[in-house]
């Protein structure tokens, strides 16, 4: 059992449980975002997509980068996919009052703005 706990303890210490920029927060253990305080319901798609950026923020990630994140290297997903995902996810952080957390840099892809 010892062996075993530290496997995955080794596997999983990699990933913080908490993560925040600024006023936005993101409970990867919980699987809870919050804006101030205030919790912000998110699929399991945008979820994933807030967390591929929020692990790596200020870097600019390409579109591959985001789609072989959430779904896997090799998957068939079309952009038109991560756009509508996108869009929803800036809808609900806009609404909490983090309009800019997502930045799209045109032609290059996207990374964490700034929020509050």
């Amino acid at each position: 059992m010892a062996r075993v706990r530290a496997i995955l303890k080794r596997t999983h210490g990699g990933t913080r449980p908490l993560a925040s920029h600024g006023q936005l927060a993101l409970d990867r253990a919980a699987r809870k975002c919050a804006v101030g305080g205030r919790d912000v319901a998110l699929t399991s798609t945008e979820f994933d997509l807030l967390g591929a950026l929020m692990a790596q923020p200020g870097r600019l990630l390409a579109r591959a980068q985001l789609i072989d994140a959430i779904w896997g290297a090799g998957s068939q997903v079309s952009d038109r996919t991560l756009d509508s995902h996108l869009r929803n996810l800036r809808a609900k952080l806009a609404n909490a009052g983090c309009a800019e957390a997502i930045e799209t840099v045109h032609g290059q892809g996207m990374r964490l703005g700034t929020c509050g």
